[in-house]
């Protein structure tokens, strides 16, 4: 029997990425453009579980080189900027202390170093001359687990740099971003993660007063809880809380350093942790004849270090051969062939017959099952801050999905918003866990719109009014002329045209008189002695000149009106209303217009219709501080009057839509534009068509009127003080 194991080298899914920027460009080509390499990797084992790693270049470095971790593979990164690979190779196997392998790849005028490790592990980084010590700290047996990254390091005779900024994102697949903005791209900063916080150092840098806060980010549904920065010393801190399982990575780009908290699913059944589905393992090569299979899971068990317990029904033989697959791809394999199955709790994996963890877990849960039946019951009391009682009660006691257990009960104290839930107390944390998720304060938005209506119109128009009368017997009278111009007001005094007889004796002849600013040219009678009429309605000029010609006796009668407007106007409409997420508010503003409505009985009753600028919104908080609101914005006005009753009606502007808007941000939910061009031209057949005396039997007018309506949307999120963010 012949057995061969070998482990393969494996860049993890985020290895991967990390690595494809780097191999883009060729190797060689690289290489002849680098004054400065890497002449050599050595590495030595120190007292204590230490590993002393020495990098030697063919010059001084400026500055130790940024590096960063990874959890999952561990995985320590460093980068070499306008530093080559001088090595003949990039692989290079090490099996020192917690050392597993080192990688090298370049790309341009940069250089990564990987160091492939067994386990998460400290770091330190120090420069002599042109060598690089990197030391592998040895975690203490029991002690807490402590990881530190020196991300990057300080510039030589560098000055103290500041924070600018500091703010938190849900990212797209739920992980925590906080997101810091320094004054200096080449900041110092060192990562640790202690335990269940990952504490963030950045070297020589002030925090301003008003950074020097907590933020609370459980509303962002993300594996962050808090995030506290403040000033220690000469430097910044910033304290990152988050829960569950999770892992991070941080990087930087220009002045903006980030760091991303994603949460890791844990699956029972999964062999290797991590978020990405299918087999992570390491690989590894496996060629067996005939070989027991407790002998292979024995194997399997010393190259992961897991503990594997086997159930004494598992026996037989197998022969497998394998060429570069998972480890967790391999063990599935070698249960599946053998119809065994097995079930992973922490670092110990069981593996059994199927049939046999079935009935084992069958009789778990019956087990399990029995003590719901027959523990005591507990009562306990729930007092609720901002959630109504009635409304947990409903949660608690849904028929469709019940909580509480069969013998369980829950009874509401509306006065004192208080509810009694009596359970076992499996089933009363699983009330409690209800309870520290829905009862808490709901966020306020205020939501603000603006309805901007703009008009310019422009108007013109020209008429003329034309007649001749025969006022006398030709050849009797002496002939007076007058006429008159100017710009007059209705209600202005007439002029009046006279004329004399033999006996001197004066009478009127002729007056002009005005009726609501035009004039109407009337004869001994008082009736009007037109041959054309076409005056300009609401004129604001007039020309008016008559002609009494005495041998005819003749009176000619001319009057000329024009107007001329030009009208520009802004009207601005903002309504705001601030309601609570998710929940509808309405904000009205106006007039109800009476008017009379026939009955059934004949008789006519009062009724009422609104017109009113309203806003009616329900918004909808995202995890990102996004707001979804369902909009409706009307703007109602009183028209025209028609028919005897002078019954009135509505002009309306109205949209209604679904937007998603920032905090703080402007959306433009619509717009409409209006433009009406219009030329008109009355005049009298044949007489208006003449040239230039057919201006006398004519009326002109020129409209063109433009209006323009857009609806702007505005919502801003409110913190807990009823300010706004």
């Amino acid at each position: 029997m012949k057995t061969q194991l070998m482990v393969k080298s494996l860049a993890h899914a985020c290895m991967w990425i990390l690595f494809s920027t780097f191999m883009g460009l060729s190797h060689a080509e690289d290489q002849s453009a680098l004054a400065n390499k890497i002449e050599s990797v050595d590495f030595s084992t120190l007292p204590g579980g230490r590993v002393s790693i020495r990098v030697k270049t063919t010059e001084p470095l400026v500055n130790a080189p940024a590096g960063f971790t990874l959890s999952d593979p561990a995985r320590i990164a460093l980068d070499f900027p306008k530093v080559g690979n001088g090595l003949a190779k990039n692989n290079i196997s090490a099996g020192q202390g917690e050392l597993k392998s080192i990688t090298l790849a370049q790309a341009k005028d940069r250089t990564r170093m990987v160091l492939n490790l067994t386990k998460n592990v400290g770091y330190t980084t120090s420069l002599s001359g042109n060598e690089l010590t990197v030391m592998l700290q040895a975690n203490a047996a029991g002690a807490a687990t402590v990881v530190e990254t020196k991300f990057s390091e300080p510039a030589l005779g560098s000055q103290q740099n500041a924070i600018s900024n500091v703010d938190f994102a849900r990212g797209k697949n739920g992980e925590g971003r906080i997101i810091v903005d320094l004054s200096d791209p080449n900041s110092a900063i060192n990562i640790k993660q202690k335990g269940k916080t990952i504490t963030v150092d950045f070297v020589n840098t002030d925090v301003p007063a008003n950074l020097q806060r907590r933020l609370n980010v459980t509303n962002f549904n993300t594996p962050v809880i808090y995030v506290d920065t403040m000033k220690q010393g000469n430097n910044g801190r910033m304290v990152i809380e988050p829960k569950g399982n999770w892992e991070h990575s941080a990087y930087q780009a220009d002045k903006k350093f980030i760091i991303d908290v994603r949460q890791v699913v844990e699956d029972p059944n999964k062999l290797v942790r991590g978020n990405k589905p299918g087999y992570n393992g390491e690989k590894l090569s496996l060629n067996f004849q005939n070989i027991e299979v407790r002998s292979v899971l024995q194997v399997i068990a010393d190259f992961t270090g897991l503990n594997i317990i086997t159930s004494d029904t598992v026996s037989g033989n197998l022969t497998l051969r394998l060429k570069d697959v998972p480890w967790d791809q391999a063990l599935d394999i070698i249960t599946q062939s053998k119809g065994l199955a097995m079930r992973k709790t922490g670092n110990v994996i069981i593996v059994a017959p199927a049939e046999e963890l079935a009935a084992k877990e069958k009789q778990a849960l019956e087990a399990i099952q029995q003590i719901d039946d027959l523990e005591p019951l507990r009562t306990e009391v729930f007092t609720l801050k901002y959630m109504k009682a009635e409304s947990l009660t409903n949660i608690l006691s849904d028929p469709k999905q019940k909580i509480l257990s069969k013998r369980g009960s829950a009874v509401l104290d509306p006065r004192t918003n208080t509810v009694f839930v009596q359970d076992t107390p499996k089933y009363l944390e699983q009330v409690q866990a209800i309870i520290n998720r829905t009862d808490v304060p709901v966020r306020q938005v205020m939501i603000e719109s603006r309805l901007v209506i703009a008009d310019d119109k422009y108007g013109k128009a020209l008429g003329a009014r034309f007649g001749v009368t025969q006022t006398s017997t030709p050849g009797r009278s002496s002939s007076t002329i007058s006429g008159s111009t100017g710009n007059r007001p209705t209600g202005s005094t007439a002029t009046t045209i006279t004329q004399g007889n033999h006996n001197g004796a004066v009478q009127t002849a002729l007056t002009n008189q005005f009726f609501g600013g035009n004039a109407v040219l009337t004869s001994s009678d008082g009736q009007p002695d037109l041959q054309t009429n076409l005056p300009v309605a609401n004129a604001f000029g007039s020309f008016a000149y008559s002609l009494f010609h005495l041998p005819a006796g003749l009176l000619l009668n001319l009057e000329l009106t024009a107007m001329e407007s030009d009208k520009r106007g802004k009207v601005v409409s903002s309504p705001r209303v601030t309601t609570a997420n998710q929940h509808k508010a309405k904000i009205a503003q106006g007039t109800e217009i009476p008017y009379l409505e026939a009955s059934s009985s004949g008789a006519a009753t009062v009724s009422f219709k609104p017109a009113v600028l309203s806003l009616e919104v329900t918004p909808q908080i995202t995890p990102d501080d996004k707001i979804i609101m369902d909009i409706d914005v009307k703007k109602d006005r009183v028209g025209q009057l028609f028919g005897l009753n002078q019954i009135p009606s509505i002009d309306t502007q109205n949209i209604q839509t679904q937007v998603l808007v920032g905090n703080g941000e402007t959306a433009v939910l619509g717009g409409i534009y209006e433009q009406i061009e219009r030329d008109e031209v009355d005049k009298v057949p044949f007489f208006g068509d003449l040239p230039v005396m057919g201006n006398l039997f004519k009326r002109k007018t020129k409209q063109n009127d433009k209006t323009e309506l857009l609806i702007f949307i505005t919502p801003k999120l409110m913190d807990d003080n009823l300010g706004l963010r």
